[in-house]
């Protein structure tokens, strides 16, 4: 598991944050709404963003240009984290379950939003390498009655149902990320979310560092790119027919200077 060092590796030290002015440090969980203001010292640690131009966030959905929709354990760091993310216009919006996260697609569907340059969709994945999509409500295996614009229904899992209410604020050129860890250890998972989305699809095998620059430049071996294609192949198939293969993240959601 990468640690918060690694996240944040200017200023935060395992569970805590220190001041680059004084040095005193505070745990992440008693940070409050001000989690980078120095209690002691009143100096503001914020990690100063290097990518100001992307639209995450706005009052106005149809300029939305980059959609992370982010979900989180249900723990006190992941919370504070979170938090953390969103003021710093990192993430759009985070859930603890993924039904909340359809409906608000949904919206933004309705609200007029299209052709996304990046759809991140974040979340913690198994060791099995089987699912792209999970939330702390862990209702990615629950499902409901989906309705297409033509007005007929179907019934999916969650987990696809969201990636379906995604379809139509994508493009063939927007960048699909998924941040599950083990969500390429089987490509085939990899391929069925392409075939839904209708587009060429990232995930990262092994342990992931959602987006992190520093972090996926260690891992870039274990970032895998795959299109849409047959299913239910092995993983040396889909390397073999270029279906699927080894690439660099296209995601450059968090980079940070101190």
């Amino acid at each position: 598991m990468i640690k918060l060092k690694d996240i944040l590796e200017e200023s935060i030290i395992g569970d805590k944050i220190k001041c680059d002015n004084c040095g005193w440090s505070w745990k992440i969980i008693d940070g409050g709404n001000d989690l980078y203001m120095c209690h002691k010292c009143g100096h503001n640690n914020t990690p100063k963003l290097t990518e100001k131009d992307q639209i995450v966030q706005t009052e106005d959905p149809k300029k939305i240009k980059k959609l992370r929709i982010i979900f989180a354990n249900d723990t006190k760091i992941e919370k504070a984290l979170s938090g953390l993310f969103i003021r710093l216009g990192l993430v759009t919006k985070t859930f603890t379950s993924i039904a909340d996260a359809i409906d608000y697609v949904l919206e933004l569907r309705k609200a007029g939003v299209s052709n996304l340059q990046e759809l991140v969709i974040g979340s913690h994945g198994t060791k099995t390498g089987t699912k792209l999509v999970g939330s702390a409500a862990k209702d990615q295996t629950v499902g409901r009655d989906f309705e297409y614009e033509d007005g007929s229904k179907k019934w999916h899992n969650y987990d696809e149902a969201l990636l379906i209410a995604c379809r139509d604020l994508i493009s063939p050129s927007t960048n699909v990320f998924f941040t599950a860890c083990y969500g390429a250890d089987q490509l085939n998972i990899l391929v069925h979310a392409a075939n839904i989305l209708g587009t060429t699809v990232y995930g990262a095998a092994g342990v992931s560092a959602p987006g992190l620059n520093r972090i996926l430049n260690k891992f870039s071996k274990k970032i895998f790119k795959c299109k849409p294609a047959q299913e239910g192949l092995s993983n040396d198939v889909y390397l073999e027919k270029q279906i699927c293969s080894n690439t660099n993240s296209p995601i450059r959601w968090l980079r940070v200077k101190a």
